[in-house]
């Protein structure tokens, strides 16, 4: 009998794709301390054993021949550039999900942004410009043996208070006492970008208070984090989160302050424009603006951005005796007629009130409230109170004195005995004439002997101010029109050239040598610092010739880059020295 042989399958197993990085799982997806993109991309530093700056190289030099298409480029920034806003809602954070994704094949990497709320919030005000942590958070992770990471809760500029522990975020470094960027050359998680120092441990003195579950503080903070949680959860349909946040806003207005929007928006403390946007879907709000809103009536954030309605995610019963100084706004209903009534009395008043008025003393807000009840008696009252300001009806005949010729004579006589005069038209304005006609035909002399005297008086004045002028073009340096009018008694330098024509372009000819030759001497100092050794940056260059960069840089726009060339020189071989002393790579493999 012939034997029975074992079959062999020759099928050659699939092998799966392999990451070219480790692909670490982020922490905390779905919870309110979920990690931030800068944390991953920190960590996965920290595993490959290689600085930060090394990693991110390497991702851009991979990213270059994997971008799905040509309109997607990944931000060449280099890393001590990176900043909060990879975990935001722009296109950096786009790039950045897609670069790592690809290099360590995970697809969860979205969810350790805010992109789930791309089209919802904006990128205003979402994210600090320093670290900020919970030294707490820290010394419990290391001593329990958990990966220490950096929560995507801590980066928001609205999250103050950590939820856990109930203290205040702290931002200096308790070692060097320093302030530090998101990513620095040396970032680790946990530990500080500058010195190196654990920032687990608590600053010196006595330990911060815990802050009370009540205050707005946690409540915004730990609104925020509910936020996050909210992410993974959220729709991927386009318009999504503004369709649900309208209808939500509009069912917490209607039921709260019965379709009040003017008592809403002064209850949250924003602007009527603000809330009237917010219900017709044509904005939606900051992120401090929405977890304001949160605190302020006291509801949970996902109450508002929920696809479900209101009315059935939020018990508006348990919410309205918790609201802090709520009140339901009055509603006054007058019978139309008596409306009518009133308005009738108002159009034999005199003198005529105007329609608003009328309007605050029945205690109504503006006048539409009685425009609906009669356009025809508004508009009647509206008429005669514009009658009101017209001109006297004709008169024929001679009008009152205003002033008698003795009493004009008298302030005629004054004005002249004063050392510098009053002119005869500010006389006459201040007896109460609108011209100084009556006062030349009955004292023609006494008129022009008081503009004689007041004509010898300017040419006296003007005389000093040309001896001033004529002082000023030999001082060395010469002032500015400016500061020369200041000492002439002006405030306006148009005066110079009215009286002093001639001197003012001799002025400014001499201003214009001058910074021509300040101008030379500046290039010549500029040139020198071109071959100093070791080259300087173009800040410290400006700082000691009293410039500024932007000036610098638009007037000696060739000496500034071979500066700027020198000093990138010079930082490029340190950064290599550094590498070859510290023994790292300078890629990975």
């Amino acid at each position: 009998m012939a034997a029975i042989l074992e079959s062999w399958d020759l099928t050659v197993p699939g092998v799966p794709p392999r990451s070219r990085f480790y692909p670490l799982e982020p922490i905390g997806i779905g919870t309110p301390l979920v990690e931030s993109l800068t944390s991953y991309l920190l960590r996965l530093a920290e595993a490959h054993g290689v600085p930060v700056g090394v990693l991110t190289d390497e991702l851009q030099r991979g990213a270059a021949a994997s971008l799905p298409s040509s309109g997607l480029k990944i931000c060449t920034c280099p890393y001590r550039l990176l900043a909060y806003s990879v975990n935001g809602v722009e296109e950096s954070a786009v790039k950045w999900v897609y670069v790592l994704g690809e290099a360590t094949l995970r697809e969860d990497l979205n969810h350790l942004t805010l992109l789930a709320f791309q089209d919802f919030l904006c990128s205003l005000s979402l994210f600090r410009r320093f670290r900020t942590w919970c030294p707490a958070c820290y010394e419990g992770w290391r001593a329990s043996g958990r990966s220490v990471y950096e929560p995507l809760l801590w980066s928001l500029r609205v999250a103050s208070v950590c939820p856990l522990h109930r203290r205040s975020l702290i931002s200096v470094c308790p070692h060097c006492e320093r302030p530090m960027r998101p990513i620095m050359s040396s970032s680790r998680p946990g530990y500080c970008g500058r010195c190196g120092g654990w920032l687990g441990d608590m600053p010196d003195g006595p330990l911060p208070e815990e802050v009370s579950p009540a205050s707005s503080n946690y409540w915004v903070s730990n609104a925020a984090g509910e936020l996050l949680a909210l992410a993974p959860r959220t729709r991927a349909r386009p318009g999504a989160l503004r369709q649900a946040f309208r209808e939500n806003l509009e069912a917490c207005v209607v039921r709260l302050f019965r379709g009040n929007g003017t008592q809403f928006a002064k209850f949250i403390g924003c602007t009527t424009t603000s809330v009237y946007n917010w219900r017709n879907g044509a904005v939606t709000p900051r992120i401090d603006q929405l977890l304001h809103l949160s605190d302020r009536l006291r509801i949970p954030t996902a109450a508002f951005l929920t696809a479900q309605s209101s009315a059935e995610a939020v018990d508006w019963k348990a919410v309205r005796p918790a609201v802090e100084g709520y009140a339901l706004p009055i509603l006054l209903h007058r019978p139309s007629e008596e409306i009518r009534q009133a308005l009738r009395l108002v159009l034999g008043e005199r003198p005529a009130p105007s329609l608003s008025e009328v309007a605050t003393r029945l205690g109504y807000r503006g006048t539409e409230g009685l425009r609906r009840v009669s356009q025809s008696l508004c508009k009647r009252i509206t008429d005669r109170y514009k009658k009101s300001f017209g001109p006297e009806p004709y008169y024929n005949g001679p009008r009152p004195r205003i002033c008698r010729r003795r009493k004009i004579e008298a302030a005629l006589k004054a004005a002249l005995a004063q050392n510098e005069p009053e002119s005869v038209p500010h006389i006459a304005r201040r007896l109460g004439y609108t011209s100084s006609g009556p006062f030349f035909k009955p004292f023609p002399a006494l008129c022009r002997a008081i503009y004689l005297k007041i004509a010898r008086r300017k040419a006296a004045r003007i005389r000093v101010m040309r001896r001033m002028v004529e002082k000023a073009l030999r001082q060395n340096p010469p002032p500015t029109l400016r500061a020369l009018a200041v000492q002439l008694g002006f405030k306006d330098k148009a005066v110079i050239g009215r009286y002093f024509a001639a001197s003012r372009a001799q002025l400014l000819a001499r201003r214009k040598a001058l910074a021509k030759k300040q101008a030379t001497q500046l290039r010549r100092e500029l040139h020198r610092y071109t071959w100093v050794k070791p080259a300087p940056s173009l800040a410290e260059v400006c700082r000691e010739l009293g410039l500024k960069p932007v000036t610098a840089s638009r007037r000696f726009p060739r000496d500034c880059r071979l500066l700027v060339s020198r000093h990138q020189r010079r930082r490029r071989t340190m950064a290599g020295l550094r590498r070859q002393k510290s023994g790292l790579r300078p890629s990975i493999c």
